[in-house]
């Protein structure tokens, strides 16, 4: 080997094995290091965890929307309000329903009036028929009754100027004059025996039938315009929103002559005491969230100086019910809240961590589902 010289103090150029040793002595500790990182990447476990929005509200909660769409006449109730179930909180524009009602009614008036008269009509032509046809009934039995006297006494007359034609006290005239008077009374008497009341009473029994058919159908005419009645009614109280529980409102913003829909919510209604915490989770992380699973939450108005104030809880129940906001599925999910002493009023928004497993910090890293 040559010698090498140096004038300026430099360092000697390392030896090629030694140069080596120190590139083998790297990569080592450069290994060992990773081996280190990935095992201790193993072994720290991370908390998984699905991102959710929501807010805080009361166990009794309703939302309110109206049940037809209808522009808004009159605002009763509003933010902070208390109000009772049953009460009105807002009325739309009924003008037109209640101008069919009023005209709904007058026809129900008038027809009802109709059919009352058309009653008494019909009443008194049947009682003033039947009276008559008893009265012919009467007159008929009294007059069948003075022909039988009268035929028994033509008998009696022709028996006994028979008696004296024989004798010769009477001429044959007048026993023939009292034989043809005996013959009227028979031909008299069997004609009011064959005088028939029956046909007068099947016409009265055919009109009172009729009659009765008529006011059947004027009953019924009766009825529709009734039921019209019920269901004019009905639609203007479709147009009084009420409130569906007792509670607190929350009014969203809105204005009289606006049109409201029913798929816009203009009140929410906090009920009761106790408070849950309502969070959207995403779809993606539905077969994840299951009851008892606990939370983490920070509401957006609450802080302690620059240190945010942390609110924690567990999920009582996922709903079933796959909702929809623009193109983003979510489901709802109810979790018990405790507000610590602070007064945390309903509305109150929140975003929160639920923690459904732990992994890996190599499989959080890069997103890799246990």
């Amino acid at each position: 080997m040559g010698e090498y010289r140096t004038t300026a103090g430099e360092q000697l150029p390392e030896e090629p094995l030694e140069r080596k040793r120190r590139v083998r002595n790297a990569i080592l500790k450069i290994f060992i290091v990773l081996v280190v990182i990935v095992v201790t990447g193993f072994a720290v476990p991370i908390n998984r965890y699905a991102t959710a929005q929501g807010y805080v509200t009361t166990k009794e909660y309703a939302e309110v929307r109206s049940p037809v769409t209808g522009i808004v006449s009159n605002i009763l109730i509003h933010s902070g309000d208390m109000v009772e179930a049953g009460q009105v909180m807002v009325e739309l524009n009924s003008s037109e329903e209640e101008a069919t009602l009023a005209e709904t009614r007058a026809r129900v008036s008038k027809l009802h009036t109709e059919m009352e008269r058309r009653q008494a009509e019909m009443s008194i032509d049947l009682e003033r028929r039947s009276v008559e046809l008893t009265e012919q009934k009467r007159a008929h039995a009294d007059n069948l009754r003075v022909a039988e006297l009268e035929l028994a006494n033509a008998e009696s007359r022709l028996e006994l100027t028979g008696e004296l034609v024989e004798k010769g006290l009477k001429a044959q005239r007048e026993l023939e004059d009292v034989r043809l008077q005996k013959e009227l009374c028979q031909v008299r008497l069997e004609s009011l025996q064959r005088k028939d009341f029956k046909i007068y009473e099947d016409l009265l029994a055919r009109d009172r039938t009729k009659y009765d058919s008529e006011i059947h159908a004027l009953e019924e005419e009766l009825a529709a315009l009734e039921e019209s009645v019920r269901r004019a009614e009905a639609r203007i109280e479709l147009r009084k929103i009420r409130a569906p529980i007792s509670g607190q409102v929350v009014r969203y913003e809105f204005v009289n002559g606006e049109l409201l829909q029913p798929n816009y919510v203009i009140y929410e209604i906090f009920g009761g005491e106790d408070q849950i915490l309502k969070l959207r989770v995403d779809e993606r992380y539905a077969t994840r969230i299951a009851g008892g699973q606990k939370y983490r939450a920070k509401l957006s108005t609450y802080k302690n100086g620059f240190q945010r104030i942390y609110f924690r809880g567990q999920v009582q129940y996922l709903r079933n019910i796959i909702q929809n906001d623009g193109e983003k599925s979510y489901r709802m999910a109810y979790c018990l809240f405790h507000s610590r002493d602070y007064v945390i009023p309903p509305g109150t928004t929140a975003e929160a961590r639920i923690y459904y497993d732990r992994s890996c910090f190599w499989s959080f890293l890069f997103n890799l589902e246990p």
